[in-house]
């Protein structure tokens, strides 16, 4: 008995895929173009849209849960806005240079300024924040000229060129990120590629590979810090099939010797 579950303890170690290196965090903040943000409008308008979707006679089922994911997702940005604690924020205020040039999102969700003190996040947008900044600067300052770019942090993961953490502008094409980010590999799935929350799937294969077409954003998506790109292998590739190979011809041939040997 124990001669058997070495032998499967052994086939196991050989078809398992081993563990994964970590990867070191690439800050990509100050590369890449950002696109316009979604105004509070363009999610209303979105808001009204699925919901006119989820009213519909003719929805499938599962059409319908995802149009009520989308209202869900949707509400939450329009009532609690987009700014999470650890956030960055590339900051710039014209003939200030006393002014930091990253601010870090705290509790609130909020900003600490210098000479300012704590600006409340709590219900803005990504695309409302320069206003927002700018009128608290106002404030203190005359006619402040303020440039702000929020980012997001997200995994790059799968079978991409350099996997591992970075920042991104939030305004940035999905499509360009994956390029930045060493692009997709010989071994790529992209028909498969997924997008994940918490352990879950938030989007997958055609609803990605269509965002990417369409040239969409992180902003547009709705993605938050904490998410992950995942681009899955193939399911055939020479290693893989090495592997099973090897496995295979281990398999038989102890199965010879200890069948044999008895």
């Amino acid at each position: 008995m124990k001669t058997k579950l070495g032998f499967v303890l052994f086939l196991a170690a050989l078809l398992l895929p081993g563990p994964t290196m970590a990867q070191d965090e690439v800050d990509l903040m100050s590369i890449g173009r950002a696109l316009p943000l979604v105004t509070r409008a363009e999610l209303e308008e979105s808001l009204a849209w699925h919901q006119a979707l989820v009213d519909s006679a003719g929805i499938d089922e599962d059409e319908r849960m995802k149009a009520i994911a989308a209202i869900e997702q949707i509400q939450t940005r329009l009532v609690d806005g987009d700014f999470r604690v650890g956030d960055q924020l590339v900051f710039f205020v014209e003939n200030e240079p006393e002014f930091p040039d990253t601010l870090i999102v705290e509790a609130g969700p909020s900003v600490l300024i210098p000479n300012v003190g704590t600006v409340s996040l709590k219900g803005i947008l990504r695309s409302e924040l320069q206003d927002h900044l700018t009128r608290e600067l106002s404030r203190f300052l005359r006619f402040p000229i303020v440039r702000v770019r929020p980012t997001i942090r997200l995994t790059m993961g799968g079978t991409i060129g350099r996997p591992g953490f970075y920042t991104f502008p939030a305004g940035l094409p999905i499509g360009d990120a994956i390029m930045l980010a060493g692009g997709p590999t010989g071994v790529s799935r992209m028909g498969s590629i997924k997008i994940l929350r918490e352990g879950g799937v938030l989007y997958s294969g055609d609803e990605v590979t269509r965002s990417i077409a369409q040239g969409d954003t992180f902003d547009q998506l709705g993605l938050r810090p904490g998410d992950e790109i995942n681009i899955p292998e193939k399911l055939f590739t020479t290693t893989r099939l090495i592997t099973w190979g090897v496995g295979l011809g281990t398999f038989l041939l102890l199965g010879i010797r200890f069948y044999g040997g008895r």
